[in-house]
């Protein structure tokens, strides 16, 4: 039962959340009753009502007595809060460090070392703008990395090191899509350089694919090989034919229906102006890496740096040996 729960409440936040993203959900709209969740996922009324009351404990939704459920309201969009899963998951980690022998007052500290000794630098590898922009953004605003872009098409096959860009002969690692694995990973091999396939937004994809069944979906982005991109992405999805793309600054993005459902890429939104209605039928994005990707470069992260610490540990002995 707790697994079914769990199952549904993962569901339903998923459901809001690309919702929100696509411009289908705003905040302070009508979410369906308990019964009506019920009702989908064929359990009782209770695990439904179970799931719901998760999500408000999260902050994702918002539990009205005699009402119904709504979409939350945020109390401050300007600062970020910690709800009482986040305390419980950091006292969870704070828990685990203490087991461990580091204190808790010493853990952040321990951490940081652990994520910032080194300044390394991470070159990602794409074939369209809206792609490179926002995995170079992530990549330095998530994790700290010195990250630059650099354009697939740009790249002659076979090019030997010399005639390769800087950033490239000098990155400490790359990142690219599945999409283009093998060609980064031949290169990755050429360099002496390890790489990361990411996967992007597949949560996302999963939403507009169930939306696509139901009507037009709009993506907005900056460069037309991301349009095509989306376009080969969603061929064999069964709504295909309900995907729109535009591209910024080529289409008339005016003739977007106003109720319809739209995702604008990071480059998009940072390229509209200021005064776009498109800004406001959609929030922020979220992250574009997997759990599973961002799992794989936080560890590239600590292994790199730990071995940086456990040289510069190494060296700190060696030379107050030879002083002794």
């Amino acid at each position: 039962m707790l697994h079914l729960r769990a199952q549904i409440t993962d569901a339903l936040r998923q459901r809001v959340l690309s919702g929100l993203h696509l411009g289908l959900l705003h905040p302070g709209d009508r979410l369906p009753s308990v019964r009506a969740i019920a009702g989908e996922f064929d359990v009782d009324p209770r695990v439904g009502l179970a799931a719901y009351q998760a999500l408000a404990v999260e902050g994702v939704v918002e539990l009205r007595a005699r009402s119904g459920i709504y979409v939350a309201i945020p109390a401050d969009h300007g600062q970020e809060q910690t709800t009482p899963r986040q305390s419980d998951w950091l006292a969870e980690i704070l828990l685990q460090g203490l087991q461990h022998g580091i204190a808790a007052t010493a853990l952040p500290g321990h951490l940081a070392r652990c994520l910032t000794a080194l300044r390394l630098r991470a070159v990602v590898l794409e074939c369209n703008r809206d792609q490179l922009w926002s995995m170079t953004d992530e990549l330095e605003h998530d994790y700290g990395f010195d990250a630059s872009a650099v354009d697939l098409a740009t790249l002659r096959s076979g090019s030997a090191r010399t005639e390769l860009p800087a950033a490239l002969r000098t990155a400490d690692l790359l990142v690219s899509t599945a999409y283009h694995a093998s060609r980064v990973h031949e290169l990755a091999r050429s360099l002496g350089t390890p790489a990361i396939v990411v996967t992007m937004c597949t949560d996302l994809f999963a939403e507009t694919g169930r939306l696509l069944t139901r009507g037009p979906v709009y993506f907005v982005v900056d460069d037309p090989r991301m349009a095509a991109k989306l376009h080969e992405v969603f061929a064999s999805a069964a709504g295909a034919r309900n995907l729109r793309t535009l591209v910024r600054d080529a289409d008339d993005l005016s003739a977007i229906p106003s109720k319809a459902p739209v995702y604008l890429t990071r480059l998009t939104r940072a390229r509209l102006p200021a005064d776009s209605p498109l800004l406001t039928r959609t929030l922020p994005e979220a992250r574009v890496f997997t759990t599973a990707s961002a799992r794989e470069i936080i560890s590239f992260l600590m292994r790199t740096n730990l071995a940086a610490l456990m040289v510069e540990a190494v060296g700190r002995h060696t030379a107050d040996t030879v002083m002794a």
